[in-house]
Order: structure tokens, then sequence, then C-alpha cells
């Protein structure tokens, strides 16, 4: 009985680690196992205790492993976010050839969602990928098919998809006044790009990075609706970017 109980603990202990590390705590378990290293070690200093130097040993090696785990997929995400500015550029390159002008509309056709732009001087418009299309493929991976679920589905899911299961923010917060939703993200893995003057003069005002891209794809698939880019801002301070979008009723 002694040994069942043992082994159920031992599977217990084991089960919260796995846990701890899928869901993203083990950067903050990191640095508290690394503080406690920190004061075993000093305790073993004064108390001149073995046992305590040796905890204080396993408490820093555990510690910095735990934020190694926790780092190497915010390296891996910050290098694909840099590896997107060539791609910007080049679309931006190809906008100014076509002479397109104004803000993106996000517009569902069919099992698509294509980027709207307006022809300059012309009664006609451009129709191009989005620019969030990939992450979009991944969004659709982990919940299925999100066509037409509602914008009660957009609030719930979206983020916790982006969070949760994708890793690529913090945290997600929206916010619906009328037609307009504000989708606030914390520390979002595009940082890279929304520091870049290019980003901010070319992208940023008009269509959105690749991940604000795809939270107006995916509004726009969830809803059946057109959905107009109007603005994406960042706060290095506070590390929160912020997109502005509005939904419209589709022809």
């Amino acid at each position: 009985m002694a040994r069942e109980s043992s082994g159920g603990a031992g599977r217990g202990i084991a089960t919260l680690g796995v846990s701890i590390l899928r869901t993203g705590s083990s950067r903050i378990l990191g640095v508290a196992l690394v503080i406690t290293s920190a004061i075993l070690l000093l305790v073993s200093f004064v108390t001149g205790f073995l046992p305590f130097e040796l905890a204080s040993l396993i408490s820093f090696v555990l510690g910095i492993t735990l934020l190694a785990v926790e780092l190497e997929p915010r390296v891996r995400l910050n290098i694909a976010a840099e590896g997107m500015l060539g791609y910007l550029q080049s679309l931006d390159w190809a906008f100014r050839t076509m002479k397109v002008t104004g803000k993106a509309t996000y517009s569902p056709k069919g099992n698509e969602v294509w980027m709207v732009m307006t022809k300059e001087g012309e009664n006609s418009s451009a129709e191009v990928p989005p620019v969030g299309a990939a992450l979009l493929n991944e969004i659709s991976d982990e919940l299925g098919d999100m066509h037409d679920k509602g914008l009660q589905f957009f609030n719930t899911w979206i983020p916790k998809v982006l969070v949760d299961n994708l890793s690529v923010t913090d945290d997600v917060k929206v916010s619906t006044e009328g037609t307009r939703l504000r989708v606030s993200m914390s520390r979002p893995f595009v940082r890279p790009l929304c520091v870049n003057p290019f980003v901010n003069s070319n992208v940023c005002c008009r269509m959105g990075c690749p991940l604000a891209g795809a939270v107006a794809q995916a509004l726009a698939v969830t809803t059946g609706k057109d959905v107009l880019f109007e603005s994406c801002s960042y706060d290095p301070s506070t590390q929160r970017a912020e997109t502005v979008l509005n939904l419209s009723k589709s022809e």
C-alpha cells in the first residue's frame, strides 16, 4: 500500500512538472528556483551545513534548465519575426508599383479571405493573399472549421489559441465598441517588427503585420463580414500592441 502511495505521489509530481512546462510557467518557476538557490547558498555559508549547499546547487541547475526551456522558443520566434521583414518590404514595393492606396480590407470570399486594396485614381481594387495567411492556417489547425461561428467564438477562442496553443503572445484582450474591435496583445512575438521604422511607416498604418493580419482574417472568417484594418500601435514601455479593426457588412 505504501509503495502504491509513493508511486502515485511520484506520478503526481511528474504530471505537475509537465503541466508547468506546457502552461508556460517555466520562466516563473525557473526564476523562483534561482532565487531559492541563492538563499540556500547564503544559509549554507552561515550554518556550514553541507545539505543546504547541495540543495542550493540542485535548485540552481533546475532553475537554469527551466529558464532555458522557456527562452529557446522565444529566441526562435524573434528570429521568425525578423525574417518577415523582407517579405513585408517586397509587399510594400509591389503595392507601390500597383499604385494601391488606403487601408486594407480583409474580405471573406467562399472558403478564403483576401486582402483588398483600392487602386489610386481608379474605380477598382487589388486582391492579394493576406499577410497573416500562414498564421491563420496554424489557428485553423487548432480550432478546426471557424466559418461563421460568430463574434463570441472569436472573442473566446482566438485569444486562447494565440496564448495557450501557439504561444505567440502572453495574453490577448478584446474590447468591442459598436462595430469596432480593439485587440490588445502583451509581448507579441512580432516585437522586432513593431519597433522597426519601415514597418511603422508602411505596414502598421495600412494592413498590419502577419500577427495583426491573422487576427483580422480570423475575425473575417468567424463573422463572415469584411474587416477594415484601421490601425496598429505598440508601446515599448509596456510591450503591448493594440490592433483596431472595424466590421462591416459583406456584400
